[in-house]
């Protein structure tokens, strides 16, 4: 059995789980990786496909506010990078989102997938420290963040080939869990 060209990682879960801090390190530590963040997806503020919730806020929980044609595109074209190559060298392609496994065609690409999970409390004091643009509203991470993240997380429950990760170990543990799966796994498929 000829060796797996690439192998695609998904990393999912919560905002402010740690997806883009772990996403990071396997970037430079797997060879010949290649890392892309859902973040950079998203669509203008004034793009009328942000949906507006009775509540008068913008929806940016929702698949809706990003572009997953553009993200699905880019993932494509590395594939078809790695297919290309002469002579075959195996590649990584890390791809985090908090919504990527919410979407099917994305979803199906991945050869592992991790959620990263944490409570309510933690994420939400984690999402305290970061500045969002366009920034949040008060009341955002209750009304938006939070219902939308359970939602999301139902609609996952078909998905059994999905790693549910406890993201409330320190990072160096919680990095080398992941790390050490993808290479046990990675190593069955190449075996």
């Amino acid at each position: 059995m000829a060796a797996k060209q690439f192998f695609i990682i998904g990393i999912s879960g919560v905002t402010n789980s740690g997806k883009s801090t772990i996403g990071s390190k396997l970037t430079k530590s797997l060879p010949n990786c290649t890392w892309i963040c859902q973040d950079h997806y998203f669509l203008a503020a004034d793009d009328p496909r942000v949906e507006v919730e009775p509540n008068g806020m913008q929806n940016w929980d929702k698949l809706s506010a990003l572009d997953m044609d553009t993200m699905l595109s880019d993932i494509f074209a590395w594939i078809e990078k790695h297919k290309s190559l002469t002579p075959p060298a195996q590649a990584f392609l890390i791809v985090d989102g908090f919504t990527i496994f919410n979407h099917r065609p994305l979803s199906n690409l991945c050869d592992k997938k991790f959620f990263l999970q944490v409570d309510r409390d933690t994420s939400y004091d984690r999402r305290g420290t970061r500045v969002y643009d366009p920034p949040d509203i008060p009341g955002y991470f209750s009304e938006i963040v939070w219902p939308m993240y359970l939602k999301n997380l139902k609609d996952l429950e078909d998905q059994k080939d999905i790693d549910y990760v406890d993201g409330l170990f320190d990072l160096d543990t919680l990095y080398q869990q992941i790390y050490d799966s993808i290479q046990s796994e990675f190593m069955t498929t190449t075996s």
